[in-house]
């Protein structure tokens, strides 16, 4: 249903309506992983459709300066299908607990794949976390 969802935003102009933008889409269950060190080992991950709308948007408005629609479209579906390993799998997380919901990073690096690295920011509810925004990054950011 994501990947159907982004299709559908691609196609749109920047800055048109969506319905039920506030809509949270279940996108991750970290609960039952075994990894201790996991920092929401119990919550569920969502986004909202206004949060995945932006992330296209961005994504599209950024790689179509140099790419095809086509490479473009591909990139964004690669960044959706990696949002779980990113935030179960992580290669690095910051917290920012002076924010308030407190907001947390997910970084992961995807260049062995050929790819640029996900940057996923997280505000943590009371039992669950809401990605924010999504950004690719290049190897050297990752540091």
């Amino acid at each position: 249903m994501i990947k159907r969802l982004a299709g559908e935003y691609f196609l749109l102009n920047r800055g048109e309506l969506i319905e039920k933008h506030e809509e949270l889409l279940r996108i991750a269950d970290i609960r039952g992983i075994q990894c201790s060190r996991h920092p929401h080992r119990t919550y569920r991950v969502y986004i909202s459709r206004r949060s995945l709308k932006h992330f296209v948007e961005e994504r599209k408005a950024a790689f179509l300066v140099n790419h095809s629609e086509e490479d473009t479209m591909e990139a964004i579906l690669f960044g959706i299908d990696m949002i779980p390993d990113a935030i179960i799998d992580y290669d690095r997380h910051e917290h920012e607990p002076k924010h308030m919901p407190p907001k947390h990073f997910y970084l992961k690096d995807y260049s062995h794949l050929g790819r640029p690295s996900l940057r996923i920011l997280v505000e943590e509810k009371k039992t669950w976390l809401e990605i924010r925004s999504i950004h690719f990054q290049t190897r050297d950011r990752m540091r």
